[in-house]
């Protein structure tokens, strides 16, 4: 697992689901501005869970704890 493996996750995870709810709700018949905003806010969403789910995979080890 390289670091194209990483690439590739972040397109899939963040760049794809954004343009996929942009592309539906252009379908639907939303407005260009408002369907390219929450398609933005999408990837945003993504973006915020990207880590999580590179932490799931063991791609990047957890923080260790600090002992109190």
């Amino acid at each position: 697992m390289g670091i194209g493996s990483i690439f590739t996750l972040a397109f899939l995870v963040i760049l794809l689901p954004g343009v996929a709810g942009y592309a539906l709700l252009r379908l639907a018949g939303l407005a260009i501005g408002p369907s390219g905003l929450l398609g933005l806010l999408l990837m945003f969403v993504c973006l915020g869970l990207y880590p999580s789910l590179l932490q799931r995979l063991g791609w990047v080890p957890r923080r260790a704890r600090r002992p109190r």
